[in-house]
């Protein structure tokens, strides 16, 4: 028998999961790394870094299985940026998603109306998790660096580029650079005219069921493999986790919620939005990866738990604490910006906020308000999708943040809406393996991965709860919006006084 390797390059670890042909999972490995982060909105990685524990997970795989490794799949992080220079030199770490030191370039191409002509024609709001504003910003602080730069590629990349020694990427993680002309799936040649790039330093463009080539000699003895194993080129994590539990057109949104979180779905066109609230991703001409991501999902939860409650108080105590409290917290409303935000109101210099706060309210109020924000952010973040898209049927749910019953009912009652609990939290491996299935000529389409997407349970809207979180998120938007004038000048004050806050 032969097997896949299910690869996903995450933010802060890769995981590589071993499926046999049948896409049963047979093994699980992950390996940890580090975000750089020495001055204020950096957040870099080391690409070499990353690549020893992609070598790492395959080698411990593949001698599971005596090197009989088929093919190998990638999922991956995306809105990364490297930059190679001559002779394969790495000019530069990874700058990834979280990097917001473009924050003013942003601003700039908000009020010049470049950002909207970006929008428009690649669906990538204005934000600087973009590569396309790194670019700028990279081009304006160090254009000796700019120039230097023979090939600008993202992470996916750089790996496949290192096993296969091809430069190539998919439509997905294109989409994401906002370089991607929405319409003709080909590198956007009027922006990069724009911001000075020639296309060539580019990758070159392909489906994400592609097989790139076999693995380079030098690594098949040193990772176990055969040289028959075959890299396929993969997709972005956005669309492999949306696929993986089974989302495959409109008919459902898939809310995946870990330290960060997204709510996605599929159209059959391309969708773009006046108000700029979600992104649209080409996968090919008929089917759009539609979505809205927030930087503040768990990571906001465990903020709360060591904060409000201290660091030796668990999860599970968090949230028996919560329970305590009927819905709305009795108005005690927070707002989750403890990191910016992306979806819905993509404003890097945002920050967080309890509104409403008296002296009748305690921690419990406080710790289920906190859970009440995050959830509230997350419907914010697919108001646009509801609008264009319509009501989905249900919710297809995933994540770290979502493995309690209360938190599980708390999304159903404030989206109003079935939430579907999906057992395998791999969907992007998953995913990824039936990409390899698709490029080895062994499926004819992805519409199997729905057989192989196992549900676990349904919670249903409580009519009560629901009456009570109608009556308050209206309010909860109207602060948002009052508030939105006065995060920069917060900001400001924060950079200016930096030892107030140590």
């Amino acid at each position: 028998m032969d097997y896949i390797i299910g690869m996903d390059i995450g933010t802060t670890a890769s995981k590589g999961v071993l499926y046999q042909e049948n896409g049963k999972n047979i093994e699980e490995l992950s390996i940890p790394y580090p975000l750089i982060q020495e001055q204020v909105d950096q957040a870099e990685e080391d690409p070499q870094v990353i690549f020893d524990a992609v070598q790492k997970i395959i080698f411990g795989l593949s001698k599971r299985v005596s090197g009989k490794i088929k093919a190998i799949s990638w999922s991956s992080q995306m809105h990364s940026l490297i930059g190679i220079g001559k002779d394969n030199q790495v000019l530069t770490n990874s700058i990834t998603w979280a990097d917001n030191r473009s924050s003013q370039i942003v601003a700039q191409a908000k009020e010049s109306g470049l950002a909207q002509d970006i929008y428009q024609q690649t669906g990538m709001p204005p934000h600087p998790m973009a590569p396309v504003y790194k670019l700028l910003w990279i081009k304006e602080e160090n254009p000796k660096l700019f120039a230097q730069v023979q090939k600008w590629i993202g992470i996916k990349e750089y790996i496949i580029w290192r096993l296969t020694g091809k430069i190539v990427t998919d439509t997905t993680m294109a989409a994401g650079t906002g370089l991607l002309n929405l319409h003709t799936l080909t590198w956007d040649g009027k922006l990069l005219d724009k911001i000075e790039l020639d296309p060539k330093k580019l990758p070159s463009l392909a489906k994400p069921e592609d097989v790139v080539g076999k693995v380079e000699t030098e690594y098949i003895q040193k990772l176990s493999l055969n040289p028959e194993t075959k890299i396929i080129l993969g997709a972005s994590d956005g669309y492999l986790s949306t696929i993986g539990v089974g989302v495959l057109d409109k008919k459902y949104f898939a809310l995946n919620v870990g330290t960060s979180g997204a709510i996605r779905a599929i159209a059959p066109k391309a969708i773009v939005d006046s108000k700029n609230r979600f992104f649209c991703y080409p996968v090919d001409k008929s089917h759009y990866l539609l979505g809205g991501p927030v930087n503040n999902g768990g990571i906001v939860f465990e903020w709360a738990r060591k904060t409000i409650f201290g660091p030796d108080q668990t999860a599970e105590d968090f949230i028996s604490v919560a329970e305590t409290v009927p819905a709305g917290s009795n108005g005690l409303i927070f707002h989750p910006y403890l990191g910016g935000e992306r979806a819905p109101i993509w404003n890097a210099q945002a920050r967080g906020s309890f509104i409403g706060l008296s002296r009748n309210h305690t921690k419990p109020q406080m710790a289920r308000s906190v859970l009440e924000g995050i959830v509230f952010n997350l419907l914010g973040a697919a108001r646009g999708l509801r609008e264009k898209l319509g009501e989905p049927e249900a919710l297809r749910v995933t994540g770290g943040f979502v493995r309690s019953d209360f938190v599980r009912q708390l999304i159903a009652d404030i989206f109003n809406l079935p939430v579907v609990v999906i057992k395998n939290d791999q969907s992007g491996t998953l995913a990824a393996m039936f990409l390899a299935q698709l490029g080895l000529n062994e499926e004819n389409s992805l519409d199997k991965i729905v057989k192989g997407v196992d549900n676990s349970k349904v919670y249903f809207p409580n009519p009560k709860n629901v009456r009570v979180y109608q009556d308050i998120i209206p309010i909860y938007r109207e602060v948002e919006h009052d508030l939105d004038q006065s995060y920069d000048k917060i900001a400001q004050f924060q950079k200016k006084y930096p030892k107030l806050f140590e």
